[in-house]
């Protein structure tokens, strides 16, 4: 995905050529046609650097980007600060249940980022489909082929056995499923809810781990 829009350097001053502005603001992660609040050109060895603060019409922060400028191409990346950067997501006690699930959620979560909406909705499902069998391998003893074999509607009634567990992650398999679908039977829940129900899943998951393997507990 492209960070950037292309745009007149004449905003610049007396420049012909384009320039690549950037689009996405690293405060919030939103798309900004961010509009300049100080700007300014250096010139060095026959080139151009344009140098400009930014505010970002989503959150309302500044941000600093500097663009190179030829007049013969306008290919140069734009450099902004601060950095555009996915951070991954790490959990130690959820990595003890599924490792293969981190990975999973970290690609959701950079579908996400780079504001592949669909793509996430399907990863977050499919992530959870990873923590809830590995969950019941590892964590209830159930036998591999039986979980591997179950579709994740009827894993999570057979091995979520609280209603709270069950209700979180019946959310996001419905909603997940439903981005998969050429028309979406639940339009009106919008990728935000689904987030936020995989969130409170995964605490849940996380309180479960740490009352049943407790660091220290009572003497005879």
């Amino acid at each position: 995905m492209k960070n950037y829009l292309i745009k007149k350097a004449s905003v610049f001053g007396n420049f012909s050529n384009n320039y690549k502005k950037p689009s996405v603001c690293p405060h919030c992660g939103f798309g900004t046609d961010a509009p300049f609040y100080k700007q300014d050109v250096y010139s060095f060895n026959g080139h151009y650097l344009f140098v400009a603060t930014c505010t970002c019409t989503s959150c309302g922060k500044h941000f600093l980007f500097f663009c190179e400028y030829d007049s013969d191409k306008n290919d140069y990346e734009p450099v902004i600060y601060p950095s555009i950067t996915f951070a991954p997501y790490s959990n130690k006690i959820l990595e003890k249940i599924s490792a293969r699930f981190i990975d999973m959620y970290n690609q959701a979560l950079q579908s996400e980022f780079n504001k592949n909406l669909e793509l996430a909705a399907i990863g977050y499902r499919s992530a959870l489909e990873i923590l809830v069998k590995d969950y019941a391998i590892k964590e209830l003893g159930q036998n591999p082929k039986e979980v591997i074999s179950k579709k994740l509607c009827p894993a999570i009634g057979a091995y979520l056995n609280q209603e709270d567990l069950v209700k979180t992650a019946d959310v996001v398999r419905i909603l997940g499923n439903d981005y998969t679908h050429y028309e979406r039977k639940y339009p009106q829940h919008d990728f935000e809810l689904l987030k936020g129900y995989m969130e409170i899943f995964l605490k849940q998951i996380e309180v479960q781990y740490m009352i049943k393997h407790p660091p220290v507990s009572r003497t005879p």
